[in-house]
């Protein structure tokens, strides 16, 4: 009897879904971590200005 399981097509349709999602996780770590960088640069660049005499 022939086995009606999912096809090779299927199986890398499926695949490529999961990696896209993965993909999309990635990215929003990257996007997570430059703001961290970026929200770290700026206090580093806030306490190393000099005091403005208002």
């Amino acid at each position: 009897m022939n086995d009606s399981g999912p096809t090779r097509l299927t199986l890398l349709r499926f695949l490529k879904r999961v990696q896209l999602r993965d993909l999309e996780r990635t990215r929003r770590w990257i996007t997570d971590e430059e703001r961290r960088e970026a929200e770290r640069r700026r206090g580093i660049d806030e306490k190393a200005a000099p005091p403005t005499g208002s």
